[in-house]
């Protein structure tokens, strides 16, 4: 099961790489004396998070108001290792039963295809926002038996290391209805409580 994320590729970006093609076969001697991210030791020296290994995720939220069978959890993740390491992109979240095994369907996620790079130093926090559709569930449509989980699965993008929090609600026991939904990618500082 790969975990990372589809991302179409614009005729923007396309157009963006091919400007900076044209211009290293032009000036080839000033591309070559621009360092490498690397080499200056920016973004590219930073490693990925790696899930549990590196960070702990809370839900500081979890009395968060239902609004027309919507409600919004803010899914905190804080760097617990001693070196800064980096998340990109959108977590992968499912509920859980009590033994670990999937209820339902996994969440969507919004749709911005370029997210940003967030540093976290020791200690430091980021987060995103996970909406939650109870009345999905109680319709009954493609959901099977309604169950109740016991914990949210997340992972960090293209990891294997998965974190859990506690989140006792009413799932899907089979596949089909999408009723979680990351709304936002990662965001620095802790969400509101």
């Amino acid at each position: 099961m790969s975990h990372l994320p589809i991302r179409p590729i614009t005729s923007r970006l396309l157009t963006a790489a091919g400007v900076a093609a044209a211009v290293c076969a032009i000036a080839l001697p000033a591309c070559a004396a621009t360092p490498s991210p690397a080499a200056s030791g920016s973004a590219a020296a930073i490693g990925q998070c790696t899930g549990s290994a590196d960070l702990s995720l809370k839900i500081p939220d979890t009395k968060a108001a239902e609004v027309a069978g919507l409600t919004n959890y803010t899914l905190d993740f804080t760097n617990t290792s001693k070196s800064t390491c980096s998340v990109s992109g959108y977590p992968y979240v499912s509920m859980v039963n009590k033994k670990g095994g999937q209820l339902g369907s996994p969440a969507g996620h919004g749709l911005m295809t370029i997210a940003p790079l967030v540093r976290l130093a020791p200690g430091a926090t980021a987060h995103t926002v996970l909406t939650y559709r109870n009345s999905k569930i109680t319709s009954g449509r493609g959901c099977g038996p309604v169950a109740t989980a016991s914990r949210l699965r997340v992972f960090v993008a293209g990891q294997k290391l998965a974190l859990y929090t506690s989140f006792g609600k009413h799932a899907c026991s089979r596949a089909g209805q999408v009723y979680l939904t990351v709304t936002e990618p990662y965001r620095p500082g802790a969400g509101s409580a």
